[in-house]
């Protein structure tokens, strides 16, 4: 009895020690992740990087592909989901539950195969900028959970490859965006952030950058010449898309 007593009374020691020498450490590091401390004297500054999928069905190049499977017996595949890399900067208020984030990404969609007329290829890349809102409505030592969204704008640059046929066009537009998260930091300075976000960016047309031209058409277009406006066979701007669904994981560095 005396022997387990002596070896508990030890291990309490010894916990009280490791506890002692820690709480100071962890106390400064939680400070520091809810924004009492750190960057500007009264909130707290991060940065990351992540890499997102991110759905964004393309109806308009998807009918110019059907058509081409049509036409030349094309293997290319329907767009219908993109990565994207993105970037952010994100500065957390002396509340602990509010924050700002401006984040930046670049997006890439692509699909290729071959005709009887040659390569196909349909090429599809852009980026986006939205200052995002946060709400971090729980939160302890390790997990944070966060509501956000905001208002932003993107770009799309695309290309087409039917054999002998191309066209180059670009369009952009203003769009929102919201979601939701949660931010593991199991060491104070360093994270990883999980994410579920729905994006709302359709670019209604997209302007002709250069192209073969008249009588030399991508398969499914109707105007295609320089200058103009991107068109379907029925004469309708042929849009595209950065809305959808996107999954997110990113690493997050708190200074």
């Amino acid at each position: 009895m005396k022997q387990t007593f002596k070896r508990a009374l030890v291990l309490s020691s010894v916990f009280l020690v490791c506890f002692l020498n820690f709480a100071p450490e962890a106390s400064a590091a939680l400070s520091k992740k809810r924004g009492t401390k750190g960057a500007f004297a009264g909130g707290a500054f991060s940065m990351g990087l992540g890499i997102a999928l991110s759905t964004a069905e393309q109806n308009g190049i998807n009918s110019m592909i059907d058509t081409a499977k049509t036409t030349v017996n094309s293997s290319a595949g329907k767009l219908s989901s993109g990565l994207e890399y993105l970037g952010y900067g994100t500065f957390r208020f002396a509340n602990g539950f509010t924050a700002g984030q401006l984040r930046v990404s670049y997006f890439t969609q692509s699909s290729s195969g071959s005709g009887t007329d040659g390569s196909q290829s349909y090429d599809l890349t852009g980026f986006t900028i939205f200052p995002m809102a946060r709400l971090i409505p729980l939160s302890n030592d390790l997990i944070d959970f966060y509501l956000q969204g905001g208002l932003g704008y993107g770009k799309l640059d695309g290309s087409i490859v039917n054999g002998s046929k191309s066209a180059k066009f670009s369009g952009s537009a203003f769009g929102m965006q919201v979601g939701l998260g949660a931010e593991f930091c199991f060491v104070p300075d360093h994270c990883f952030n999980i994410e579920g976000n729905y994006r709302y960016l359709p670019i209604e047309r997209n302007l002709v950058s250069s192209g073969t031209g008249p009588g030399n058409l991508p398969y499914g277009s109707s105007q295609a010449s320089s200058g103009n406006e991107l068109e379907d066979l029925g004469g309708r701007d042929v849009a595209t898309t950065l809305s959808g669904v996107q999954g997110l994981v990113s690493y997050t560095y708190n200074f």
